[in-house]
């Protein structure tokens, strides 16, 4: 199924799934989080106890090789006033301090719109 989608059918369905997990995840209590993330740890901790070497190894470049990458973008990228000098070769969805999405909530208070993960909520109302 997944093998047969073309880039936008991908790229829709990662984000359906990002934003359902995302959603899932608002929801859920202290102890549901941490039984989550213990649970995630003692899988990792099995799939690393059964690697071999050379798995370890290229996991450990993999790692390595992105987190440089991330800090490298990271230095190079000042976004202040970047929209006047916008560049249509640069992809700036890469940048981890970007979110390139739909701002299709409306501000009860102040008719705003805003991003479905906005974290301020609406600033007009909080003055």
């Amino acid at each position: 199924m997944t093998q047969c989608e073309t880039p936008e059918q991908r790229e829709a369905r990662v984000e359906q799934s990002r934003v359902k997990m995302s959603a899932s995840r608002a929801l859920e209590t202290p102890e549901v989080r941490r039984d989550r993330l213990e649970e995630d740890r003692h899988r990792r901790a099995a799939s690393r106890a059964n690697e071999t070497t050379e798995q370890r190894e290229a996991r450990v470049e993999e790692n390595r090789v992105r987190i440089v990458q991330t800090r490298e973008l990271l230095r190079q990228s000042n976004l202040k006033l970047e929209a006047f000098t916008y560049d249509s070769e640069y992809d700036y969805q890469v940048h981890p301090n970007v979110y390139i999405g739909k701002m299709d909530i409306v501000c009860v208070h102040c008719s705003a719109k805003q991003f479905r993960e906005s974290l301020l909520g609406c600033v007009a109302h909080m003055s």
